[in-house]
């Protein structure tokens, strides 16, 4: 499994979590992007989209849009480095507005 697997698996673990405060659970999308669907007693409230470093191409982008096209709310999960580049990809494509924007950031301190 490779290392992204991993941090979407641990990113996942951690938003479940916090959603579990509010009755909300997530769910896999069959055919990713995005990752995750969000629903609030069996409605579906929106999508997310974990993103690693090198996961940005058109094909998602393409997604993304037909998702907002179709009224969905999206939020978006990236690494707090990549976050300049991936909102002026968003900007471009018109989709800033309309996507939620969060961000990581894994930091290990050692004595």
């Amino acid at each position: 499994m490779k290392i992204e697997q991993y941090l979407k698996e641990f990113l996942l673990y951690h938003l479940k979590q916090r959603l579990s405060k509010v009755k909300q659970d997530l769910e896999p999308v069959p055919e990713p992007p995005p990752d995750l669907k969000i629903v609030s007693y069996g409605m579906v409230v929106g999508y997310i989209d974990i993103i690693t470093e090198n996961e940005i191409d058109s094909v998602r982008v393409e997604r993304w849009k037909k998702l907002i096209l179709e009224g969905n709310k999206l939020i978006l999960i990236i690494p707090k480095e990549e976050k300049l580049r991936i909102t002026e990809i968003l900007w471009k494509e018109g989709l800033a507005e309309k996507v939620s924007v969060g961000t990581y950031e894994i930091n290990l301190l050692l004595p």
